[in-house]
């Protein structure tokens, strides 16, 4: 995987007024790597991932859209890894098993309950 996330300048309404925000769009990559610095038996919420991306990058923010894809493609891989024994990224430390986009992650809820339960994530 390669990094390349980028920011981008996108209008934001403050007080009724649009402003530009510096908006990261993260990549899988960048993603993975967040993920990653999650220990074993702890979650993080994505709006904790995003604001942590952010944090690293300099931007304002980081865009939830592309970091739901982002999430998609890292559990895909995952998801995959797992299913052929191989060491799997802990995806499911950072995505809660009762929103209804967990259900549309490769794996769906299931593997992400199951995988939190072998840790005791929650």
């Amino acid at each position: 995987m390669t990094d390349d996330s980028a920011i981008k300048n996108r209008p934001h309404r403050v007080n009724g007024v649009m402003v530009d925000q510096a908006m990261l769009l993260p990549s899988a990559e960048a993603v993975a790597r967040q993920i990653e610095a999650v220990p074993l038996g702890e979650t993080r919420s994505l709006a904790e991932l995003r604001d942590n991306l952010a944090r690293q990058y300099g931007a304002e923010a980081t865009c939830p859209v592309t970091t739901q894809r982002m999430i998609k493609l890292v559990a895909a891989r995952s998801v995959a890894d797992h299913q052929a024994g191989r060491k799997a990224l802990p995806f499911w430390r950072v995505v809660d098993p009762d929103r209804p986009n967990t259900a549309r992650l490769p794996g769906g809820r299931e593997f992400v309950v199951a995988r939190r339960s072998e840790e005791k994530a929650d």
